[in-house]
């Protein structure tokens, strides 16, 4: 007599997710992929750069440390300059930042450097000589606010920020640095850190204060 074989009972599904693994890491590729054929239209070695830190990081092969590892070097070193109040040390997308409230080393609506800027200017000059930093250029930035040049010889936040920025240029070159390191840049008031008007359109001193600035850039 032939038993009958027991009927199979019918299997559960169950959801598997393991496909999102390989999904992943394919949007990982592909996103590197973008990166590159974006960055080698016009390929420079600070785009070069870039392409090797995008891979770093999308495949988690390079540390935060070893990306920016001499931005950190710079921010370190200037922090050890002991450069003084109202100089913010940082980092922006184009190199490493040294942020300089304008009050520091000019009188408001003017473009002459303080007699006593001379230290200062000798502790920056000596940062920027460093053989760490000697192959990068350097730009200048004069920033204003939207009132600064109602009562100065300037038409116009353009000129004044225009010149700042060449003075400060002029004073690193006559410390020891090569011009052709040097770009200096007029910003006016397009950039501010802060608002200089409040909702009700009224101005903020200490924001407007703040936006008074130049900026030296290590371009890394």
């Amino acid at each position: 007599m032939v038993k009958k074989k027991p009927a199979e009972q019918p299997h559960e599904e169950h959801a598997d997710e393991t496909w999102l693994i390989p999904y992943s890491d394919l949007l990982t590729l592909l996103l590197a992929l973008f990166i590159v054929l974006f960055a080698s239209s016009t390929l420079d070695k600070k785009k070069a750069a870039q392409i090797q830190y995008a891979f770093a990081a999308a495949f988690g092969s390079m540390g935060a440390e070893q990306m920016n590892g001499t931005i950190l070097n710079f921010i370190d070193d200037a922090t050890k300059a002991n450069l003084g109040d109202g100089i913010g040390i940082g980092s922006d997308a184009q190199g490493a930042t040294l942020d300089i409230t304008s009050s520091i080393l000019f009188e408001k609506g003017s473009d002459k450097l303080k007699a006593d800027t001379k230290d200062l200017l000798d502790k920056i000059a000596d940062l920027l000589k460093g053989d760490k930093y000697r192959r990068f250029g350097i730009a200048v930035e004069g920033h204003t606010d939207t009132i600064e040049t109602q009562h100065s010889r300037f038409q116009s936040d353009w000129e004044l920020s225009s010149a700042r920025a060449g003075a400060i240029v002029h004073a690193l070159i006559a410390r020891g640095l090569t011009e052709e390191r040097f770009k200096a840049i007029g910003m006016g008031h397009i950039v501010p850190k802060c608002p200089n008007t409040n909702t009700y359109g009224e101005f903020i001193p200490e924001n407007q204060e703040k936006n008074r600035r130049v900026v030296v850039r290590i371009e890394i």
